[in-house]
């Protein structure tokens, strides 16, 4: 009775994990930029509301249109928030630390434009 609860959670697990694989899959297919902004409390209380709003809007100003901006939730890091990751088409990951609404606009131009990362704000652990 014991191993048969733990199949159904394991099945559930691995279908979870296929879904959410899938999705992802997809994104890369798109060729597009994905800009995943840490969104917990934490993030929110040292700035990441701005932030937000501008990777939104320097998606507008400057007609960025390979680059999707997405958020999730705790990171564990909360004194590098604001976290924002970049990841590549091509699957290359970019984690930038204290992101300002500023270094936000900076970060989204670089890596849509130029392709490019810009180190001195690259997460140091």
């Amino acid at each position: 009775m014991r191993g048969e609860g733990v199949m159904a959670y394991r099945e559930i697990y691995d279908k979870l994990r296929k879904t959410a694989e899938d999705e992802l899959e997809k994104k890369r297919k798109k060729k597009k930029i994905r800009a995943v902004l840490g969104y917990s409390m934490c993030s929110v209380s040292v700035g990441a509301n701005e932030v937000l709003s501008a990777l939104e809007e320097v998606l507008v100003e400057a007609e960025i249109d390979n680059v999707i901006i997405e958020t999730t939730g705790c990171t564990g890091l909360c004194s590098k928030e604001p976290l924002l990751d970049v990841y590549t088409p091509e699957g290359y990951r970019y984690t930038y630390e204290l992101v300002t609404p500023k270094k936000a606009r900076a970060i989204l131009i670089s890596h849509s434009f130029y392709d490019e990362e810009i180190e001195d704000w690259l997460l140091k652990m």
